[in-house]
C-alpha cells in the first residue's frame, strides 16, 4: 500500500483526502432524498387523479343518461324517449371532446397511480359509440346488449377513479377515496336501474330478467351506500340522510314498490316510462351533487397531503445540500490552494523549457513556499525570455522588409499585366490586404473632367466614397502625405467627417509628375496608433507602383476608346459594331437566341447642312446619338456607320420586341429640339428598318443588307417610320424603288464624304 500511494500524483492523493469524504456523505444524503422523492410522487399522483375523478365522474354522469334513455327507446320499441336520444346525445358528445382532452394531458402521476390502462380501454370503447347509436336508432339491439356496451364502458372509467385507493398509505385518506368509490358505484347501480325501470315501466310490464335485475341493483345499491356511510366524513352523510329524506327519494321509493308488486309480467301500466325516468334521474342528480362535494373534500385534502410531502422534501433537500455544500467547499478549497498552484508551476516551467510563451505566475504573491518557488521561477524566466524577444524582434524586421520588397515586385508585375482599369482596382484592393494587413484602405482616382475623384476600391473594410472633392482632402490641397494623429494640431479631412478623432493617413498618388488620385489609410484591427503610422512607408512606395499602373491604365483605356468611338457623337464606331455583330452572331447560333439589326437614317439630313450649315449637321447628330446613348440599355449597342447613317444591335430581340424598340426610339428622337444659334433647328425624324438573326440571314452583311433595304422602304413610303424586313417568300405589299433611294442617299454620302464627316 505505501508503494503504492508513493507512486500516485499529488492530485490523486489530495482527490483521496478530500472527495472521499463527500461522496459518501453524498450517497447516503441521495438515499434519504429518494425515499422522501418517492413519497412526494406517491402524494402528488393521488393530486392529479383525485383532480381528474371530477371530470370523469361527470363523463359518466352523461353516459348513464343517455344509457337510460336508450334502454328506454328500445325497450319500448321506440314509442318512448326518442324526443329526448338527440339532447342526451349531443350532452355526452361535448363532455367526451372536452373531458378526454383534458385527461389526456395530464401528468406522468396518473400512470403511476394505475389510471392509464383502464382510461385507455374505456378510449377505445368510446370510438364505438356512434355505432352502438346507429344500431339503438334502428332498433337492432337488444336491451341487454345495449346496456351492456355503456355499462362495460363506465366500469372502466370508474376503475381508473377505484385503482388511486391502492396508492395510497394514510388510513385517514383511505376511508373519504372508499366512500367516494362506494358513492360512484351506487350511483352506476342507480343508472342501471333507471334503464331497467324505463325498460319495464315503458313496455308497461317487467319481464322475469327485468324484474330480477331491477330487484338486484337495489340491493346492490342499498349495500353500497350502507359501505359509504360507514367511510363517508360527517359532511357527506349529512348531504346523504337529507337526500334520503327527500321527497325525490320517497317518490321512487314509490315506483319501486310498484315495480316491486308486479313480478312475471304483470302490467305496470299506472306508471309511466317518462314518470319513471324523471324521478330516477333527479334521484341520481342528488346523488352527483354528494358525489361532487365529496370529490371537493377530497381533493383538498390530497392538495394538502401533496403540499406536506412537498415541503418535507424540500427541508430534506435544502438540509442535505447545505451538507453536501459545505462539505464541497471546504475540499475544494483546500484542493485549490494546494494541487492547482503547484500543477501550474510545473506545467510553466515545461512549457517554458519548450520555448513557449509563459506569463507571470500568479502564486508569487503568496506567502509560503509556493509562493517562492513562484517568485524565483519568475525572476529566472524574465531574463532569458528578455534577450529571446530582442532576437525575435530582430528576425521579424528582417522578414517584413524581406515581404515588403517581394510584395512591391510582384505588385508591379500584376499592374502591368492588368488589361483594364476594373481588372487593375481589383488587384490593387487584393494586394494591398497583404502588404498593409493592420489598415483599412481605399483609392481615389481624379475622374477625366478633374473636378471629383471617383472612389475604385477598398480592403480591410475601408469606407469609400462614390465621389470626393479634391478640396476636400489636406494631403491634394498640400501636394504631400498627410496624417493626423490625435496628439498633434491638426485638421480633419472633410471626406472622412463626421470624425471621431481617430489616425488617418492621406497620401497623393503621383505619376509623371502630375496627380492621378489618393490613397487614403486607417488602423485596422487592435493596432496601435504607433504602430498604425510605421506603415507609411510601405505604403508610399505602393502608391508610386499604383501611379505608374493608373496612369499606363488611363492611357490604354483612353486609345481604346478612341478607336472604338465616332469624335462626333460618342457612339461606338463602324469597326467596333461590326466586332460586336460577329460576335454576337457566334453566340446565337450556340445557343439559338435571336437578334435584331435596326437600320436608322436621319430624315433630310441634307437640308439641315445646306440650309443652316454643317454645324447645325453636326449639332443634329450629336443629339441623335445623345438620345440613342439615352435610350439604349443593357446589351444593346448603338453605333454610327458613317454621315447619318446609324445602326443599333438588340440581343436577344425577336421581331415584336424590335419594332416595339424601334418604334420608341423613332418617337424619343422626334421629341427633341435641338437649339443652333438663337433659333431651333426643323424637328428631326429618323426612318428606321429592322432585319432578325435567323429569319432574315445568318452572315452579317446580309442581315445588314436587309435592314437598310427596310429603311429604304421607310423612306419610301414618306419617311419618319419603322418598317420591318419582309420573309424572302413572303409578297411585298408596296412596290419600292430601291434604286431611286439608294441613288439619293449615295448621293448624300458622297456629299459628306467631301464635308468630312465620315470616319
Amino acid at each position: 500500500m505505501q508503494s503504492f500511494m508513493a507512486n500516485r500524483s499529488l492530485s490523486f492523493k489530495l482527490a483521496l483526502v478530500c472527495w472521499v469524504p463527500v461522496l459518501a456523505l453524498l450517497v447516503i444524503s441521495l438515499h434519504d432524498f429518494y425515499s422522501e422523492y418517492r413519497s412526494w410522487q406517491k402524494a402528488r399522483a393521488i393530486e392529479e387523479v383525485l383532480a381528474v375523478a371530477p371530470t370523469l365522474s361527470e363523463l359518466v354522469h352523461n353516459l348513464q343518461r343517455e344509457r337510460g334513455v336508450s334502454a328506454g327507446y328500445v325497450g319500448s320499441g321506440g314509442s318512448s324517449f326518442g324526443g329526448d336520444l338527440a339532447d342526451v346525445r349531443a350532452a355526452t358528445d361535448a363532455q367526451i371532446d372536452g373531458h378526454l382532452a383534458d385527461i389526456s394531458v395530464m401528468g406522468s402521476a396518473l400512470d403511476f397511480a394505475g389510471f392509464t390502462a383502464p382510461f385507455d380501454r374505456a378510449a377505445d370503447k368510446l370510438q364505438q359509440l356512434d355505432g352502438m347509436r346507429a344500431r339503438v336508432d334502428g332498433i337492432d339491439v337488444e336491451v341487454a346488449e345495449l346496456a351492456e356496451f355503456y355499462t362495460t364502458t363506465i366500469a372502466e372509467l370508474l376503475a381508473a377513479i377505484e385503482n388511486m385507493k391502492f396508492a395510497v398509505d394514510s388510513t385517514d385518506t383511505l376511508r373519504p377515496i372508499n366512500a367516494y368509490v362506494n358513492l360512484l358505484h351506487a350511483k352506476e347501480q342507480a343508472g342501471l336501474e333507471r334503464a331497467m325501470g324505463s325498460v319495464g315501466f315503458g313496455s308497461g310490464r317487467f319481464m322475469l330478467g327485468t324484474y330480477e335485475r331491477f330487484l338486484s341493483l337495489i340491493a346492490n345499491q342499498e349495500l353500497l351506500l350502507a359501505h359509504f356511510s360507514n367511510h363517508a366524513p360527517s359532511e357527506a352523510l349529512v348531504l346523504l340522510n337529507k337526500h334520503q329524506n327527500s321527497q325525490v327519494e320517497k317518490q321512487v321509493r314509490v315506483y319501486r314498490d310498484i315495480a316491486k308488486a308486479a313480478p312475471f309480467g304483470t302490467s305496470v301500466t299506472g306508471v309511466s316510462a317518462s314518470d319513471w325516468w324523471t324521478a330516477s334521474t333527479s334521484r341520481i342528480d342528488a346523488l352527483y351533487a354528494i358525489e361532487k362535494r365529496l370529490s371537493q373534500y377530497l381533493h383538498a385534502r390530497a392538495q394538502a397531503d401533496a403540499q406536506n410531502a412537498f415541503l418535507s422534501l424540500t427541508y430534506l433537500a435544502t438540509l442535505l445540500s447545505l451538507l453536501i455544500l459545505g462539505a464541497t467547499i471546504t475540499s475544494i478549497w483546500v484542493y485549490r490552494e494546494i494541487q492547482p498552484p503547484i500543477a501550474r508551476i510545473i506545467k510553466s516551467m515545461r512549457a517554458w523549457s519548450e520555448d513557449k510563451e509563459v506569463p507571470d505566475l500568479e502564486e508569487a504573491d503568496r506567502q509560503d513556499g509556493i509562493g517562492e518557488l513562484a517568485r524565483t521561477f519568475n525572476e529566472l524566466r524574465t531574463r532569458l525570455e528578455w534577450n529571446r524577444v530582442k532576437d525575435e524582434e530582430r528576425t521579424t524586421r528582417e522578414r517584413a522588409q524581406t515581404r515588403e520588397m517581394k510584395l512591391l515586385s510582384d505588385l508591379n508585375e500584376w499592374l502591368q499585366s492588368s488589361t483594364s482599369t476594373h481588372e487593375l482596382y481589383e488587384m490593387i484592393g487584393t494586394f494591398m490586404t497583404k502588404m498593409l494587413p493592420n489598415c483599412s484602405g481605399s483609392v481615389y482616382v481624379y475622374s477625366n473632367s478633374r473636378d471629383v475623384l471617383d472612389g475604385t476600391c477598398s480592403w480591410n473594410g475601408g469606407m469609400l466614397h462614390e465621389h470626393i472633392r479634391p478640396g476636400d482632402c489636406w494631403s491634394l490641397r498640400r501636394g504631400r502625405g498627410y496624417s493626423y494623429r490625435s496628439q498633434d494640431i491638426k485638421f480633419a479631412c472633410e471626406h472622412t467627417k463626421p470624425h471621431d478623432e481617430s489616425p488617418y493617413t492621406c497620401l497623393p498618388i503621383l505619376a509623371h509628375g502630375e496627380t492621378v488620385g489618393m490613397m487614403h489609410l486607417t488602423p485596422y484591427g487592435d493596432i496601435s496608433e504607433e504602430d498604425f503610422f510605421e506603415n507609411f512607408r510601405v505604403a508610399q512606395l505602393a502608391a508610386e507602383q499604383i501611379s505608374l499602373a493608373i496612369a499606363n491604365s488611363k492611357m490604354r483605356d483612353q486609345l481604346h476608346q478612341q478607336s472604338i468611338r465616332d469624335p462626333l457623337t460618342g457612339l461606338y464606331n463602324r469597326r467596333h459594331f461590326i466586332d460586336a455583330l460577329r460576335l454576337r452572331l457566334e453566340q446565337s447560333k450556340r445557343s439559338g437566341q435571336p437578334f435584331a439589326l435596326v437600320s436608322i437614317d436621319v430624315d433630310h439630313f441634307k437640308r439641315f447642312n445646306d440650309n443652316h450649315g454643317h454645324d447645325a449637321g453636326d449639332m443634329v447628330l450629336r443629339a441623335v446619338g445623345s438620345t440613342l446613348e439615352k435610350e439604349c440599355d443593357g446589351d444593346e449597342i448603338p453605333c454610327r456607320l458613317g454621315g447619318e447613317e446609324l445602326m443599333l444591335l438588340l440581343p436577344g430581340a425577336d421581331v415584336s420586341q424590335a419594332e416595339k424598340r424601334a418604334e420608341h426610339i423613332r418617337a424619343a428622337i422626334e421629341r427633341i429640339s435641338v437649339r443652333y444659334g438663337e433659333k431651333n433647328l426643323p424637328k428631326v425624324t429618323i426612318s428606321v428598318g429592322i432585319s432578325v438573326f435567323p429569319d432574315h440571314g445568318s452572315i452579317p452583311q446580309d442581315l445588314m443588307k436587309v435592314a437598310d433595304d427596310a429603311l429604304y422602304t421607310s423612306k419610301a413610303n414618306g419617311r419618319n417610320q419603322v418598317t420591318v424586313a419582309c420573309l424572302a417568300e413572303e409578297d411585298t405589299a408596296t412596290a419600292v424603288d430601291f434604286e431611286k433611294v439608294r441613288q439619293e442617299l449615295g448621293e448624300r454620302k458622297e456629299q459628306n464624304r467631301r464635308s468630312g464627316d465620315q470616319q
